[in-house]
């Protein structure tokens, strides 16, 4: 059940906070295809969306594939950010949600399986690293197991200082949702490029950021995208 007004959001980075995953998938398609896992975008998209890169190094493994981790990282990362920079554009409606939040005075917070560089380069070239000063920003570096454990979201709120039941979660992937529930938080999934289907175990699926706004208590308020 959807806190009548949650004491924290926690915002997933990529695919809710930034059109980050369209660029990600593309990469990583091109990568599991190079090593011997033919893969579309939008296979990519079933397959990895909301994992970890080691999610992704093990099961290109799976296929007998000789890895080198840390290469892989460093040219994927390269690639990646390279599109951060150059084509990476805040999901529709999140600068005005952000906004709202903030003038309202409700406390914010980041949780992502990405490296702490990825989510900083996705805030700051989209300019809404601003919405999250002083906020907790919680990251792959910060703890041992990603989505869908539910580490990142416990971190995150045991950093606010608020019980993860007064927790609300905005996800794009199922592993994200599982998280969110593990860590004992109602999840909405933010069906943006994801399947609206593939989210069915969220608490809400919606297909729209303006569809957020009275989950997180902003009902009174009118949501412009």
């Amino acid at each position: 059940m959807t806190p009548a007004v949650p004491e924290l959001v926690i915002f997933d980075h990529d695919g809710v906070l930034v059109d980050s995953e369209i660029i990600a998938m593309e990469l990583l398609s091109i990568m599991a295809t190079d090593h011997g896992r033919p893969t579309s975008t939008d296979e990519a998209f079933d397959r990895y969306l909301g994992t970890s890169f080691d999610f992704v190094m093990d099961d290109l493994r799976s296929t007998g594939a000789a890895i080198d981790r840390d290469a892989l990282y460093d040219s994927f990362h390269a690639d990646l950010f390279e599109g951060f920079r150059t084509r990476l554009q805040p999901v529709p409606g999140i600068p005005e949600l952000l906004g709202a939040l903030v003038a309202a005075g409700r406390p914010l917070a980041i949780a992502s399986s990405g490296s702490r560089d990825r989510v900083h380069l996705g805030t700051s070239s989209t300019a809404i690293d601003l919405f999250f000063r002083g906020s907790p920003v919680i990251t792959a570096n910060d703890v041992e197991r990603g989505k869908p454990f539910p580490d990142l979201f416990l971190a995150a709120a045991e950093r606010a200082g608020i019980a993860p039941d007064r927790c609300l979660v905005i996800e794009d992937s199922p592993f994200g949702v599982e998280a969110a529930h593990r860590a004992g938080m109602t999840a909405v999934g933010l069906a943006h490029r994801t399947p609206a289907e593939n989210l069915h175990e969220a608490d809400h699926v919606v297909t729209s950021v303006a569809e957020i706004w009275p989950l997180v208590g902003l009902s009174d308020v009118v949501a412009a995208e």
